[in-house]
This record gives C-alpha cells, sequence and structure tokens, in this order.
C-alpha cells in the first residue's frame, strides 16, 4: 500500500505532463477548421498554424527573402565548394556537345528577323564611327610606297611624281576614301553583318564553338560573364524573382494537413523530445507532492 502511494503520484503526473505536451502540439494544428456552435465559436479553433497561416507565410517569406536568400549568400554559394566551377564546367561542355543550330532556338520567334537587323544596325553604326576615326592617310601612305617599291628610286618617277605630289594624292585618296565610307560604310558593314549572322545561324553550335575558342578559352570567358552578371545584375534578378513573395504564397497555398507534415518532417523527434520532457517534469512534480 505504501509502495502504490509512492508510484501513484508519479505515474498520475508523468500522464498529466505527457498528455498535456501531446495535446499542446497537436492543438499547433488542429482542429484544422474553424468549431461553432450556433454563432458561438469554439475557443481555440481553428489550432494555432491554420489560424495564423497567413502570418507565418509572410514571416517565413521575408526571413528567406531578406535573411536567407540575398546577394550575400548568392556570392557564397558561387564561390563555395567549386560551384561556380562546376556550373561553368557544365555549361561550357553542354555548348561543345550541342548539336542544335543557333537558328533552332529564335524558330518560333515572329520578331527574330527584326531583332537581327537592328542588331546589325546597332553594330555597324559602331563599327562604323570607330572606323570613321581612323588617319587613313598615313596607313594609304605606306601602303602606296610599299605598292611602288623600287619605283620610287626612279629618277624619272620622282621627277614626275615629287613627294610633295606623293602627299596631295594620298590626301585625296584619304578624303576620298573617308567620304565614301562616311555615306555608304554602314550600309555596306550591316549587310556583312547580317549575312553573317544568317550564316552562323545554321550552323551546329558545337561547330561555332569548336572553330571558335578552346574549350579552357570558353571557360575563361563564361567565369567572366558569370561573375559580371552575379556582381552587376544579381540583386536586380532576386528583385524579379521576389523570392519572399514566391514563399509565402507557397505557403498561404498549403493544405493545413500538407503544412504538418512538412513540419513534423523537420521537427518530429524535437516535438516528441517536449512530450517526453513534460512526462518527465510530471514525474518529477508527482514525487515532489509525495512529500508536501
Amino acid at each position: 500500500m505504501n509502495i502504490l502511494r509512492v508510484i501513484a503520484p508519479i505515474l498520475v503526473g508523468a500522464v498529466i505532463g505527457y498528455f498535456t505536451n501531446f495535446i499542446a502540439i497537436k492543438m499547433l494544428f488542429r482542429p484544422r477548421r474553424e468549431v461553432r456552435i450556433g454563432k458561438w465559436r469554439l475557443p481555440f479553433t481553428p489550432g494555432i498554424i491554420p489560424k495564423n497561416q497567413n502570418r507565418l507565410a509572410g514571416a517565413i517569406g521575408n526571413a528567406v527573402g531578406m535573411h536567407l536568400l540575398n546577394m550575400e549568400t548568392l556570392k557564397t554559394v558561387f564561390q563555395k565548394n567549386g560551384t561556380k566551377e562546376k556550373l561553368v564546367g557544365k555549361l561550357a561542355a553542354s555548348l561543345y556537345d550541342c548539336k542544335a543550330c543557333l537558328g533552332d532556338f529564335f524558330s518560333t520567334d515572329e520578331n527574330h528577323g527584326e531583332l537581327i537587323h537592328r542588331f546589325s544596325e546597332v553594330l555597324a553604326k559602331t563599327v562604323t564611327e570607330r572606323v570613321l576615326q581612323v588617319e587613313f592617310k598615313p596607313m594609304i601612305a605606306r601602303i602606296g610606297r610599299e605598292a611602288m617599291g623600287d619605283l620610287l628610286n626612279n629618277k624619272m618617277v620622282t621627277l614626275l611624281l615629287t613627294e610633295e605630289r606623293q602627299d596631295a594624292i594620298y590626301e585625296r585618296i584619304a578624303e576620298a576614301l573617308h567620304k565614301y565610307l562616311e555615306e555608304n560604310g554602314q550600309e555596306l558593314i550591316q549587310k556583312t553583318i547580317e549575312q553573317n549572322v544568317v550564316e552562323l545561324e545554321g550552323r551546329p553550335i558545337h561547330e561555332i564553338m569548336e572553330k571558335g575558342t578552346s574549350k579552357e578559352g570558353l571557360e575563361h570567358l563564361m567565369t567572366f560573364v558569370v561573375d559580371r552578371v552575379i556582381s552587376q545584375y544579381g540583386q536586380s534578378m532576386l528583385d524579379a524573382l521576389n523570392v519572399s513573395d514566391i514563399v509565402r504564397q507557397r505557403i498561404e497555398s498549403m493544405d493545413v494537413a500538407e503544412l504538418e507534415r512538412l513540419t513534423l518532417s523537420v521537427i518530429n523527434r524535437e516535438l516528441q523530445a517536449v512530450i517526453n520532457l513534460g512526462a518527465l517534469i510530471g514525474a518529477v512534480i508527482g514525487a515532489i507532492n509525495i512529500f508536501i
């Protein structure tokens, strides 16, 4: 009888502590919907998480967007454990193995022809402007002297074609060339660019890569591009993705049962430890009551 008086309070305390914590944890997710008796809502319905699902979604979304997936994290991920090198290597390998043609990627784009025309126009304008900045006269003079060669050592020729006359000829040729390029250069360059682009579109990508650069050279170029894109446009890409909003919407749209399964899959052991701790505390309180 004395043993029962000792064991009973401990067992009762352990059972009460266990089921109290068990029910409290279950009430985080249940009941999943509001329970009403007439116009009166039953207290603690729905459960804490179903009732505050929108607030929880917003808090998690902000935490992920502002603290977990930000520019610092993005840079760290790309620099850590050779992630960037692996990405660049796979991109370069995929280009070298790609059998498709450039034109295949634009075959369904109705504005493709217009885009090529605009690209060629802008590039041709830039090239023409740079070419027109070149001093043609020294170049023409050098070519002219090389072309005439030994003729310039002939006295009869030098009498007729003095240095002053040569200089005047080179000057007029340079002016004529400059005027011609000013009037027709952009059109000629643009046509050439468009023809080359059309030709490139019909060639397999791997063939262009093999003839254009080595695999190591392509990886070096792509490493530079990736670094530049991340440093200059990484934040813009994150802003455009709006990670916080994506996470918030995903959690808001989740069924409560799915949310419960997801949560328990992560912290089930910890929650069970809390339940067991409740049983332990209940047993300790029961044991204390024996001596009171």
